[in-house]
């Protein structure tokens, strides 16, 4: 049984062969964020969000308008700036509700990457310094416990798809009832890419 398989073509390319009769290959892998960076398809979703006098509020709302692609989150960065009320909680909701907030769609703040060849087709509203997010209804799914001045990265492993005209929320609480001091700051980032679906 020969151990090596030529190309055939003359070129003196070969590839071996194992004892066991199996092709020897080589592999390497990379993290799907940087293989979709590098693809033109990745995006992060970044605002500075602003806490308001309340004990919950909203800080981030997307809404995926794009009828042929999905948006699959990767990894979301939670960075509190410094927090008076340390009893808050981040809470991811799905088709919420969501009143007033600042629309930065077009601001171009939802492009970091620059090597995109593809627009992320949506609404991108945050809650700031001029118009504070509330939100109701919908459905939460996750509820991430923050520190002040503790920065967290939560993996989201690509389990995280917000399919076509679907909106989601990312908003926070606090657990004791107490309130939260207005103009406090959680920045939020959204690494996540762009899927084709097959409607």
């Amino acid at each position: 049984m020969p151990e090596t398989i030529k190309d055939g073509q003359g070129k003196g390319y070969v590839a071996g062969v194992t004892d066991q009769f199996r092709l020897k290959v080589e592999s390497k892998s990379r993290p799907s964020e940087e293989v979709e960076a590098q693809e033109g398809r990745g995006f992060i979703l970044h605002a500075e969000c602003h806490l308001a006098l309340a004990t919950n509020g909203g800080l981030l709302y997307f809404k995926n308008a794009d009828s042929t692609k999905e948006i699959v989150i990767t990894r979301i960065y939670i960075d509190p700036h410094i927090l008076t009320n340390t009893d808050i909680i981040i809470t991811q909701i799905k088709n919420p509700t969501v009143v007033n907030g600042t629309d930065i769609t077009t601001t171009g703040i939802i492009n970091k990457n620059f090597r995109n060849q593809e627009t992320l087709t949506g609404a991108l509203v945050v809650s700031d310094g001029s118009s504070n997010m509330t939100y109701s209804n919908g459905s939460q799914y996750h509820a991430f416990p923050v520190q002040s001045m503790v920065s967290q990265t939560r993996d989201m492993k690509g389990t995280n798809v917000i399919t076509p005209n679907t909106n989601i929320c990312w908003g926070w609480k606090t657990r004791g009832g107490g309130n939260a001091v207005d103009g406090e700051i959680i920045s939020l980032s959204i690494n996540c890419f762009t899927r084709g679906i097959t409607i």
